[in-house]
């Protein structure tokens, strides 16, 4: 897993060294919402939730760009236990924070919209509690999991502004992933791109 890390690093660095010499830097500062889920149970009720995060990016030239972003993810799992020959119904919350660094090239349109396609690497260090019933021999286990995912980027910005502009992204995981990812490999968000 370090490996792949490495290597993801080492690729990012190594596009920043090729496309150092352009005149035209550009930095970006970008805060989203992604995989809105709306829920509704007869013992909950209706429930809202959706992940947020930020990502800072870096124009090398007029195409091509870097990207890294965090975000914060919520989890919701159901599992039975059999415990003492008892299923056991338990549900555990708990939060994920994938780290996705991604390389993209931006189309030159000449207008406001600027769509752009990529790929990269996601990364997910998975530590998570579960909380079992009251009277359980063994009420609390723990789960610690480190993933590292090819995945494939493609979005579009509405420049509005020189410095402000809405973002539509999508990311998907690629091949066999195990990661723990929610209920798809497929992420799509909506926020603002500041650039200075």
């Amino acid at each position: 897993m370090r490996k792949s890390i490495i290597v993801a690093v080492s690729l990012l660095f190594v596009v920043a060294t090729g496309f150092a010499q352009q005149p035209n830097h550009s930095n970006t500062v970008s805060v989203f919402v992604s995989d809105l889920a709306i829920s509704h149970t007869s013992a909950t009720g209706t429930n809202l939730e959706t992940s947020y995060g930020a990502a800072f990016g870096h124009m090398f030239n007029k195409n091509w760009s870097a990207e890294l972003s965090v975000t914060s993810q919520p989890l919701l799992r159901n599992s039975i236990i059999v415990v003492n020959q008892q299923a056991i119904y338990s549900t555990f919350r708990d939060k994920l924070y994938p780290v996705d660094a991604n390389v993209s090239y931006h189309f030159l349109t000449g207008i406001r919209w600027k769509p752009y396609v990529g790929g990269g690497l996601r990364y997910l260090d998975f530590k998570t509690r579960l909380d079992l019933p009251i009277g359980v021999p063994t009420s609390v286990g723990r789960a610690s999991q480190r993933f590292v995912d090819p995945e494939v980027n493609a979005g579009v910005t509405f420049q509005f502004r020189p410095n402000l502009g809405l973002r539509f992204d999508a990311k998907r995981i690629i091949g066999t992933s195990n990661s723990v990812l929610g209920d798809s490999a497929l992420s799509g968000s909506v926020g603002l791109a500041f650039r200075f």
